[in-house]
């Protein structure tokens, strides 16, 4: 009986349990820390790897459009018109002409698909904030790309005016402005949940 009262006492108890603890507790508890700090920094190097193809392709897609409607009302369109006049309405004309004409909506279906193929990925990733701004994104994309049959119909009505610019044409450039304003705010949740900025 005396044996194990000794077994008890402080000065055997303290040490063991201390040995118990730096041997066994804290290399388990610093194992499953790092494991935590490694997993995190995956999904942050994921996260940012798709966020960063996510706009690369927005980016590519906004080029394709030829940056804005605007450029294309106000100076492609004009130059063209104008060369149509020069050649006397030859048939090369109007065909050079309508073929100009055409490609802006062509741009416009291209940049819708190139901005919205990369979201699955993002809305798979992202936060539930992310995936709703996503969403509205798509959803302007898509509402600009029907627009752009109306627009082309409105476009015959509008030659013969001098400014060129009609209410469907004001509303594709109302909802560019939105779709670059709802990228900002993307971008601005992407910085946030990987951490940038804070």
């Amino acid at each position: 009986m005396a044996d194990e009262v000794q077994w008890l006492t402080p000065s055997v108890v303290v040490p063991a349990v201390s040995v118990l603890v730096a041997s066994v507790i804290v290399p388990l508890l610093l194992h499953w820390l790092r494991g935590r700090r490694e997993q995190a920094a995956r999904v942050f190097e994921v996260r940012r790897e798709v966020y960063s193809q996510y706009f690369k392709k927005y980016e590519e897609a906004a080029v394709a459009v030829g940056n804005d409607y605007e450029e294309f009302s106000q100076v492609t369109l004009k130059q063209e018109f104008y060369k149509l006049l020069q050649a006397g309405n030859s048939p090369e004309a109007v065909v050079a002409f309508q073929s100009a004409v055409g490609e802006f909506p062509h741009k416009i279906q291209d940049a819708h698909r190139r901005a919205t193929e990369e979201t699955t990925v993002v809305k798979i990733l992202g936060s539930t904030e992310l995936l709703k701004l996503t969403q509205e994104f798509e959803e302007l994309n898509h509402e600009i790309l029907k627009m752009s049959s109306k627009w082309l119909a409105e476009l015959q009505e509008t030659l013969s005016n001098p400014d060129m610019e009609g209410p469907v044409a004001k509303e594709m450039q109302r909802k560019g402005r939105d779709a670059a304003e709802l990228k900002e705010k993307i971008i601005a949740q992407m910085r946030a949940e990987l951490g940038v900025g804070k």
